[in-house]
């Protein structure tokens, strides 16, 4: 078993990272369809960046989270990883402030 930068062995997550994030891809993208067709009833009523907040943050953010298992999966970079994993957040955060203001 080889050692990190930190002198700590690598734990079991670390070693099967590339199974994990392609395994959580596919379950974020299999939640990003059920959300796409799902939509709550409060679509139906709003109006502008409100509906598409409503309509669409789910799906993007479930879509996003996705794209960061592939990104885990393929060893990209710390930086973008975070990046679009920020994103998938804010897409959330516009989605439970449209809901929740309606």
């Amino acid at each position: 078993m080889t050692e990190t930068d930190s002198g700590r062995r690598p734990g079991w997550a670390r070693r099967h990272h590339r199974m994990l994030g392609a395994g959580g891809a596919v379950f974020a993208a299999a939640l990003a369809v059920v959300w796409a067709f799902v939509v709550p009833e409060q679509a139906g009523t709003a109006t502008g960046a409100r509906e598409i907040a409503i309509r669409w943050g789910h799906p993007v953010c479930w879509a996003l989270l996705a794209v960061v298992g592939i990104l885990v999966a393929m060893d990209a970079s710390r930086r973008l990883r975070d990046t679009v994993a920020v994103v998938a957040a804010a897409s959330y955060a516009a989605f439970l402030i449209a809901l929740l203001t309606a």
